[in-house]
């Protein structure tokens, strides 16, 4: 049966919840994590019980669960949803898409346990902007994921390039990828796709990201580009807790 979504929250109102949550996780290890990913220790401990339930109500308020949503991978009914805010220019995200995300396609996504959702959270500025819409605008001829995968694999290659020249790069990789590259230039200036980036953006915001990558495994944080381990963790935890 579908999963019935909770009524949307006050963003204002999430990002407490979320805090409070990743304090519990760097006290319980003794340690710091920053958004950017990096070099300090992974975080493993577990949210405090009495947080259990309003981070599950927060990740389902936020999970899309739409079947048609070309940005997600997964069952739309997963019993887990990874929500994973993140910006192409952003060498830790990069790190996470060639490392960390082929493994929990194999071992949770292809099996019917996890969905992946995707936000585009370009705050690294106008480039990064650009390159988000590019995104979607694969997205429009069906090609989100081939996009996605190319264009972190080439982020050293947009290091210090102006936003001008930004958009002819991304039509190259668009072609060697089997789009349309003079439609996907033109979607790179539609209005509509530029409004879901920014949706993306805000509600990253909303509950508090100010780095990438960062991401909800049923509504616990998971802040940087952490070991394969803490997010096998944080998944096989939420799986106990749907029993």
């Amino acid at each position: 049966m579908p999963r019935e979504k909770p009524a949307q929250r006050d963003p204002g109102l999430l990002w407490p919840l979320l805090l409070s949550a990743a304090v519990v996780l760097v006290i319980a290890v003794g340690i710091a994590v920053r958004p950017g990913g990096g070099e300090e220790e992974a975080a493993t401990g577990t949210a405090a019980a009495g947080d259990a339930d309003g981070l599950r109500e927060l990740g389902e308020s936020l999970a899309r669960r739409d079947a048609d949503d070309p940005t997600a991978l997964g069952d739309p009914d997963a019993p887990v949803v990874l929500i994973a805010y993140s910006d192409y220019q952003c060498p830790f995200c990069a790190a996470w898409v060639a490392d960390t995300q082929p493994e929990l396609v194999e071992r949770y996504v292809d099996s019917g346990d996890l969905r992946i959702e995707w936000r585009e959270f370009p705050y690294k500025g106008e480039a990064s902007r650009i390159m988000a819409v590019g995104a979607r605008a694969a997205a429009e001829q069906d090609a989100f994921w081939d996009y996605h995968e190319a264009v972190y694999a080439a982020h050293e290659d947009f290091k210090g390039v102006d936003a001008a020249e930004v958009g002819q790069r991304l039509a190259g990789i668009a072609a060697d990828e089997g789009l349309d590259a003079e439609r996907f230039t033109a979607d790179l200036d539609r209005d509509d796709l530029a409004a879901q980036v920014e949706e993306d953006f805000a509600e990253g915001q909303g509950v508090g990201v100010s780095g990438t990558p960062a991401f909800l495994i049923n509504g616990r944080p998971v802040i940087g580009a952490q070991p394969l381990e803490v997010f096998t963790g944080a998944v096989d935890t939420a799986l106990a807790a749907e029993g």
